[in-house]
């Protein structure tokens, strides 16, 4: 499993999708992919696994953005943020059945986009811990600036943030990363949050 924060982007406004995908490198989320339409985004995470995809309700194809969602979830547990233009009760409602984690309304703000992210990722956290097992007698080894770091992951912090809040680079944050789930043999992040018996901040 890709131990980092992927994300799929569904969008077929070009200018928008270049946007967001530009917005969320920035914050250290690694794009799985930018695709306009449903089978390009399912061939997508066929391939990469994304954990989060970020789905305009009005994409190209035969297949609309409300159905899609339903594949992904049902396929791969993708978490789903729509972004979509429709304000119409109907449409809210047809989104809301298929349990996305947040419904942003176009136009939006870059800090409303990263906050219904955070939540996505808020929810795939709590969702390993409920469901990892963890095996009896490992004992998880970190040093002091690990400990600092897998803390600061835990209550939702990018690397570039952590390498901000720890005054290192933000390379070293994710060699640090990288080192911690390689030498405790330990899939990704929210197992190894769990086994640490943290919590990721709501």
């Amino acid at each position: 499993m890709n131990t980092n924060a992927t994300i799929l982007i569904v969008e077929d406004e070009l200018i928008t999708a270049e946007s967001i995908a530009e917005l969320l490198a920035q914050e250290d989320y690694e794009i799985a992919g930018v695709t306009p339409t449903a089978a390009g985004a399912l061939d997508i995470c066929e391939e990469k696994r994304p954990h989060v995809v970020i789905c305009d309700i009005n994409i190209k194809g035969n297949i609309n953005g409300l159905e899609l969602a339903k594949q992904l979830k049902r396929l791969y547990q993708c978490e789903v943020i729509f972004l979509t233009a429709y304000t119409d009760a109907a449409t809210i409602q047809a989104a809301a059945a298929t349990v996305p984690v947040m419904y942003v309304v176009k136009p939006f703000s870059d800090a409303q986009l990263l906050a219904a992210v955070q939540m996505a990722f808020h929810k795939l956290y709590f969702k390993a811990e409920s469901e990892a097992e963890v095996p009896a007698g490992v004992k998880v080894q970190l040093s002091d600036r690990e400990m600092e770091v897998v803390q600061l992951v835990a209550q939702g912090l990018s690397s570039k943030q952590i390498a901000q809040r720890l005054f290192i680079s933000e390379e070293t944050v994710k060699t640090h990363r990288r080192r911690m789930l390689h030498r405790n043999n330990i899939a990704n992040f929210p197992q190894l949050i769990y086994q640490l018996g943290l919590r990721e901040k709501a």
